[in-house]
């Protein structure tokens, strides 16, 4: 009885190693197997498109505001970095202290001389003693009590102080023409010490500081205008596809994965030294959002073919080979590939819909590997 007993424990124990080898065996065997990302092939509109590397720049680049005349920074909050702005609006303030009381000053001067000019045209004392005694002479004369002479040395003297009038009412008009002038300068200089926006733009950086003395000529800030230019540079075979209007896709790499609509709205026909073609789109997206000098890709529409086989362009292999995972094992399948997007190829021939295409880690995986799948929806 002891020795079966013994029997039957020696027993129970080698069952349980082997049911625990078994499970370690499994779990090694399924480790060495892997675990493949699979997507469904599907139909869907083929897109024949063209690819190149894109970029934004502000309309006309990064541009400098100046200060026309010279004097000393008396406000430049308005000229933070990244500060937007309107045309018109005031960015920096030079002191007009010194030129306002100029103006003050001028103002004083003339409307003295005006006073003093008016005095002597208006009711002249000396003008009205001349006429009187031509008055008084030329009625003597009239009774034989004076001399014809006598009466022309008088009026001979009236004249001249008519002269003396006249010549006083013109350089009073004079003075007002020279005064209307310098006040015109003086002001149009008192402008230009209000440095504003030429347009609306966005301030890149501020070049000076509120006390510093500055030249005329001083540029005091950059900025780049809020208007977007976006360019596309393609290849030389691709450029004949392109045409105004078609529908295109922009990607820019501070937004990841974003996409924003386009259209083709300008071609340059002349080709960059590395004979890339340039192509503007237009974006559909604020301007805000298009950041000067940001890069990207873009995608432009030049073909469709609608119900078609499509797969995502990141499962192919060297461009012309997909893992299929059927029955659990990996298969390296040649295909033909269509119409090439920024995202999906068309498949002319080598799938079926619905088969499973491995769209991830493809280094991992080999021809005839067994794995697990994972169906990504």
């Amino acid at each position: 009885m002891s020795a079966q007993k013994n029997k039957g424990s020696v027993l129970l124990n080698l069952s349980v190693v082997l049911v625990v080898l078994a499970g370690i065996g499994v779990a090694v065997f399924l480790g060495f197997q892997g675990t493949a990302r699979v997507e469904a092939v599907k139909r869907d509109t083929a897109v024949d498109a063209v690819t190149g590397n894109a970029r934004v720049d502000a309309d006309g680049g990064l541009k400098e505001v100046s200060s026309e005349v010279a004097g000393k920074v008396v406000w430049c909050e308005a000229i933070d970095p990244g500060r937007l702005f309107k045309a018109g609006e005031k960015l920096v303030q030079l002191d007009t202290s010194d030129l306002d009381r100029r103006i003050a000053e001028t103002e004083r001067n003339f409307k003295s001389a005006k006073e003093r000019a008016k005095m002597i045209l208006e009711n002249n004392p000396e003008r009205q003693v001349a006429q009187e005694l031509v008055n008084n002479a030329r009625r003597l004369r009239d009774r034989g009590e004076a001399s014809e002479e006598q009466v022309r040395s008088l009026e001979r003297a009236l004249a001249a102080i008519d002269t003396k009038l006249k010549v006083t009412e013109f350089d009073d008009k004079k003075a007002e023409v020279d005064f209307n002038a310098a006040m015109e300068e003086m002001q149009l200089q008192r402008e230009k010490m209000t440095i504003r926006a030429p347009s609306d733009g966005t301030i890149e950086g501020a070049l000076t500081w509120k006390g510093a003395l500055i030249n005329a000529g001083k540029v005091v800030a950059t900025w780049y205008s809020n208007t977007r230019v976006v360019t596309v540079k393609i290849s030389e075979e691709s450029f004949g596809k392109v045409k105004l209007g078609q529908p295109a896709r922009l990607r820019l790499l501070t937004y990841g994965t974003q996409n924003y609509e386009a259209v083709v709205s300008k071609l340059l026909p002349t080709a960059d030294d590395a004979q890339r073609f340039t192509v503007f789109l237009d974006v559909k997206v604020d301007p805000a959002k298009l950041f000067p000098n940001s890069t990207g890709e873009a995608t432009i529409t030049v073909d469709q073919r609608p119900n078609q086989v499509m797969i995502r362009r990141r499962a192919l292999v060297d461009n012309e080979r997909v893992f299929v995972v059927s029955g659990g094992r990996v298969q390296l399948r040649k295909v033909e590939v269509g119409y090439v997007a920024l995202n999906v190829v068309e498949i002319r021939k080598g799938l079926e819909v619905g088969e499973h295409i491995i769209v991830d880690r493809l280094d991992e995986f080999r021809d005839g590997q067994q794995v697990r799948t994972e169906l990504l929806k």
